[in-house]
C-alpha cells in the first residue's frame, strides 16, 4: 500500500471511529413520552431527543422535540389513523393546528382551531383579538362571560386622571364620538353618563363575528369578537 493509499486510508478509518460514537449516541436518545417509545432517529441533547426527528412506537410522530416530547411544530399520528398537525408543548397540543379523526363511516372528520393542554378550545385562540390601539389610549382589557341569546358589548371609557378636578374643574369624562361595525351588527345602543369618573355604553343584541372600531375623538380602537358572549370592553385614555 503507497503512502498515500495508507494516508487516505487511515483518514476515513479515524473519521468512521470519530462518527461512531455519534451514531450509537443517536440511536440512545431517550423520548419520554412512552407512546413513542421505540425508535428514534434525529437530534439528541443529553441523552433526550431534542430538535427535529422521528420517534416510531405504538404511535408515530414526526417534527420538533425538546427535553425527550414534542414541542414545537409537528405531525402526530395515532395507532388507530387519527393524526394532528399543529403545534405542541411539554409533548401536548397547544397552538394551532388540524386533527383529522377516523370515523365508523369510513369519512374522515377534519378539525380545525386551537389547542390548549391537549384539549380543542375552538375555532379561535380566544373569542375575541384587540387588533390595534392608538397612541394615547393607555389600555384596553376585554372580559367574556357566558351569554343568553342576547349578548351585549359593554364599553367603559375613562382615562388615567379618573376624572379627577384640577384648577380648571372637573376634567372631562372620555366620550364616545363613534362606533362603526365592519362586521356584524347591534339592534340598540343604551348610555350610562350619570357615572362620576366613567362613561358607558351598552349595545345590544349584538350579531357576531363583529369587528369594530370604537373611536373617542381623534382615537380609536379596534377589536374583533369571535363568539356569542357578553363582553365588557375597558378602554382607559392617557388624558
Amino acid at each position: 500500500m503507497s503512502f498515500i493509499q495508507n494516508r487516505t486510508f487511515s483518514f476515513l478509518l479515524g473519521s468512521f471511529l470519530f462518527l461512531a460514537p455519534l451514531v450509537s449516541f443517536s440511536q440512545d436518545c431517550k423520548v419520554l413520552d412512552p407512546n413513542l417509545t421505540g425508535n428514534y432517529t434525529g437530534d439528541c441533547k443529553n441523552g433526550k431527543a431534542e430538535g427535529k426527528g422521528k420517534a416510531v412506537g405504538i404511535h408515530t410522530y414526526e417534527g420538533e422535540f425538546k427535553a425527550g416530547l414534542p414541542d414545537g411544530q409537528g405531525f402526530y399520528t395515532d395507532n388507530l389513523g387519527n393524526s394532528f398537525k399543529g403545534y405542541f408543548k411539554k409533548g401536548k397540543k397547544e397552538g394551532q393546528g388540524l386533527a383529522t379523526i377516523k370515523t365508523e363511516k369510513g369519512i374522515d372528520s377534519v378539525l380545525t382551531g386551537f389547542w390548549k393542554r391537549d384539549k380543542y378550545v375552538g375555532l379561535f385562540e380566544a373569542p375575541y383579538k384587540i387588533i390595534s390601539k392608538s397612541y394615547m389610549v393607555n389600555t384596553v382589557s376585554v372580559n367574556a362571560e357566558a351569554s343568553n341569546n342576547f349578548p351585549t358589548i359593554e364599553l367603559t371609557l375613562e382615562s388615567v386622571t379618573g376624572g379627577s378636578v384640577d384648577l380648571h374643574g372637573d376634567i372631562p369624562k372620555p366620550t364616545l364620538t363613534e362606533v362603526i361595525f365592519n362586521k356584524g351588527s347591534y339592534n340598540v345602543m343604551n348610555e350610562i353618563t350619570t357615572q362620576q369618573k366613567r362613561n358607558v355604553y351598552i349595545f345590544n343584541n349584538l350579531i357576531y363575528p363583529a369587528t369594530v372600531t370604537f373611536k373617542i375623538g381623534p382615537e380609536e380602537v379596534l377589536i374583533e369578537f369571535y363568539e356569542q358572549k357578553n363582553f365588557k370592553v375597558s378602554i382607559v385614555l392617557r388624558t
